[in-house]
């Protein structure tokens, strides 16, 4: 099936880089209903992380952070998911979900709230899931953890998991494409550190 209109984002930015991505700019993308300069579609946040056991702990509390930030300051009650690029990343956010339940009040019942979400007999909470898992979902607001980084020697392995296998990079478009409004994407490296 050849796509040749894209209509899920509201934001022809978030829709574009797919579009030069994968697509080689064949994609018609409606133009952006609000030409409001002050929301980014795509943020990156950079953090000082360290690749270790197929994790990066320091993305993952900052993953954390902006999950209780978006909750406690959406305007519009946006949806929330989390995508990580392996499944160890997934499980260190969801254990750190858990103790900032645990030490948080306010944030662990806005998170409880969000998880169980349901508009229209759909299940539209928050997740936290991987390249692997992540595939019909639609979040309004989209948190990407990279995760690989640099490594106790001050290398970077960008072996990239799943990403660097045969449709690696379907994976990523599928991913990348789950975000209606927004793409947070966490990461601990400079494009320039990859070979």
């Amino acid at each position: 099936a050849n796509i040749t209109y894209h209509y899920r984002s509201s934001n022809e930015e978030l829709i574009d880089f797919s579009n030069k991505a994968f697509y080689s700019g064949t994609l018609q993308i409606a133009p952006n209903v609000s030409k409001n300069l002050k929301h980014k579609p795509i943020e990156r946040v950079l953090v000082d992380g360290k690749w270790a056991d197929r994790k990066n702990v320091i993305e993952a509390e900052k993953v954390v952070e902006l999950i209780g930030q978006v909750l406690k300051t959406r305007k519009n009650n946006e949806t929330i998911g989390v995508i990580t690029f392996n499944v160890e990343q997934e499980n260190i956010i969801e254990d750190l979900i858990d103790k900032k339940c645990f030490e948080d009040d306010e944030f662990r019942n806005l998170y409880i709230k969000e998880s169980s979400r349901v508009e229209n007999n759909e299940d539209v909470g928050l997740f936290v899931k991987n390249l692997e898992n992540v595939q019909g979902d639609e979040r309004d607001i989209v948190i990407f953890s990279v995760g690989y980084a640099r490594n106790e020697y001050g290398k970077v392995n960008a072996t990239f998991g799943s990403l660097s296998n045969e449709g690696g990079e379907n994976r990523l478009n599928v991913a990348i494409t789950r975000a209606k409004k927004k793409i947070y994407v966490v990461t601990s490296i400079e494009p320039e550190e990859l070979k």
